[in-house]
């Protein structure tokens, strides 16, 4: 019976052997599997940190084109209204340039006047004997003259401030409307950056939510990993506590066969001492002591 118990240990214990030998290759496949799945989750986690760092720089740069754009917009109408203004200016001094236009005498006019006062001086100073009514006429005339030269001398120089004035807020308006040309490309550029910004930050946002969604999916097969590592683990104690406990009993199987084997030994040598004493043979004292001393022992 013993016999076929110690065989029983004997494959019970093979078979748990070979239940650890596969249990062990599980756990270091299931250990090499975790690192990596480990590895690949530091590695998303850095991608989303830079995608991340990438998104606030992303939106700082929208923050700064919509602070130009902002700027561009108020600059944009600032000129436009001084454009309105110039082109009242305008307005109102081709008005008054083309009155003067009209009215305007010739420098040749201007010159034959003064030509024809000095004549007229000149009679008056140059006649002896001019007729009292004659000499009052010329005084006359000279004054009419010198007060249209003073009108026309006056007009002209006007003309000439008009003029210039005209030629001053065409060029201011071509100035300005240059300055509103550029002004507006630069908006438009800027506009077409922010939608491209805008474009950018989309992508990135839809990328951080895939890393997200992989770094989810990873910590799953990661925790998955580590319920089935935990269960091996605590299946190879089992066996293990399990495969002590059958070498114990083994153990103490064999001790027991030994010391019924030992004890079959004492028994065959006290028999034939026994033996020889009934015959009356010699015998020793180590006989004597087999004999008795065993009984006194238990």
């Amino acid at each position: 019976m013993s016999k076929e118990l110690e065989e029983r240990i004997n494959v019970e214990l093979g078979s748990i052997r070979e239940e650890l030998q596969n249990l062990m290759i599980q756990r270091d496949d299931l250990r090499k599997q975790l690192s990596e799945i480990r590895e690949k989750l530091n590695a998303r986690r850095e991608d989303l940190k830079k995608k991340r760092e990438e998104l606030a720089n992303t939106r700082n740069e929208i923050a700064k084109v919509r602070e130009r754009i902002s700027m561009l917009r108020n600059e944009i109408q600032n000129l436009k209204t001084e454009l309105e203004n110039l082109f009242k200016d305008f307005k109102q001094v081709s008005s008054e340039f083309r009155q003067l236009s009209r009215g305007r005498e010739s420098s040749t006019a201007i010159d034959e006047l003064r030509t024809r006062i000095e004549q007229l001086e000149w009679t008056l100073i140059t006649t002896p004997y001019l007729d009292l009514e004659k000499e009052k006429e010329i005084v006359n005339e000279i004054s009419r003259l010198e007060q249209k030269l003073k009108t026309l001398v006056s007009l002209h120089s006007r003309y000439g401030e008009i003029a210039n004035k005209y030629e001053d807020v065409k060029k201011k308006i071509s100035e300005v409307r240059n300055e509103l040309a550029k002004k507006r490309t630069e908006l438009n550029n800027y506009v077409k950056q922010l939608t491209d910004l805008k474009t950018l930050r989309d992508k990135i946002k839809n990328e951080i939510g895939n890393i997200i969604e992989d770094i989810k999916m990873l910590k799953g097969q990661r925790d998955n990993i580590k319920s089935r590592l935990s269960a091996i683990n605590n299946e190879i104690q089992e066996k293990k506590k399990r495969y002590n406990e059958l070498l114990k009993e083994l153990k103490k199987l064999r001790d027991e066969y030994e010391k019924s084997k030992q004890q079959k030994i004492v028994q065959e040598k006290k028999a034939k001492i026994l033996d020889k004493i009934n015959r009356g043979e010699r015998v020793t004292i180590y006989d004597l002591y087999i004999v008795y001393g065993q009984d006194e022992n238990k």
